[in-house]
């Protein structure tokens, strides 16, 4: 006698049913789209504007704009990079909570992207700065010269 149930059979332990799932093949509507483009477009216009009053702050004649675009586009890749590096985190410490029913689809994700979130907002750099003390102090302040990653201009 075979005691294996079929994959697809209906098990009574919490399959939810096709009603209650979540349509992921389906296309975001339009208010979607809008509150998506114009959340991009108000976060690249903040940054803009944010690069803008720091280089006018800082008193230093500027004679070319080309390396401050080219930090914008090395800030897009790196966000772009980030993002997609989002879905794999979310995937990876949501999926025991999914697969376990513990927690619904839906919720698990905006909880890990909520708790990522925070992470980023109150964290203390510690990481970061531990990793620069690791670094030679020859390597960072080569004073004078063009070997360092900092250096002055004597005037």
């Amino acid at each position: 006698m075979n005691t294996l149930a079929a994959p697809n059979a209906d098990m009574s332990h919490g399959t939810a049913s096709a009603a209650h799932r979540p349509k992921l093949d389906a296309k975001p509507g339009p208010i979607t789209l809008i509150t998506f483009v114009g959340l991009l477009a108000a976060g690249l216009l903040f940054t803009a504007w944010s690069l803008v009053g720091d280089v006018t702050a800082s008193g230093a004649p500027v004679t070319t704009w080309v390396p401050y675009i080219l930090l914008g586009v090395a800030l897009l890749i790196a966000l772009g990079f980030e993002f997609v590096n989002g879905f794999h985190d979310t995937a990876n410490a949501v999926a025991t909570v999914i697969y376990t029913h513990s927690l619904p689809p839906n919720f698990a994700v905006v909880w890990s992207g909520f708790f990522n979130f925070l992470g980023v907002l109150v964290s203390s750099g510690a990481v970061a700065f531990g990793i620069i003390a690791l670094l030679p102090v020859e390597l960072i302040l080569q004073v004078g010269s063009g070997a360092g990653f900092a250096w002055c201009s004597r005037s």
